[in-house]
């Protein structure tokens, strides 16, 4: 049996695709709202640019996964894209707590 002609024939239940949905429009709508905030008060932009690199990573996991359930076969291509996102939040979350590279690498040493 061939992998991809099982993941051809999967169609993922109606009633997931739809409760997928809505907590796709639910996470869309309270991270756009958040994102929105910050760039309304947009006073510390050395902080705020990084958090919202952080905050971009919930729309882009709920994207991702329901993308993935509703067609399996680009599961692979868009987990590629979201691990790429997901190291560049870790980097945001990095210079936001850490202070950056610059700081981190002489505290390791």
């Amino acid at each position: 049996m061939d992998i991809s002609s099982t993941l051809l024939a999967y169609s993922a239940p109606a009633w997931a695709s739809f409760m997928a949905g809505a907590f796709l429009i639910l996470t869309l709508s309270l991270s756009l709202y958040l994102v929105f905030d910050h760039l309304s008060t947009y006073k510390n932009p050395e902080e705020q640019m990084f958090l919202i690199g952080v905050i971009l990573m919930v729309p882009c996991y709920s994207i991702e996964s329901f993308a993935s359930l509703v067609n399996p076969s680009i599961s692979v291509d868009c987990g590629i894209l979201r691990d790429c996102y997901e190291s560049f939040a870790m980097y945001c979350f990095d210079v936001f707590v850490g202070g950056g590279e610059y700081v981190s690498i002489p505290r390791i040493n």
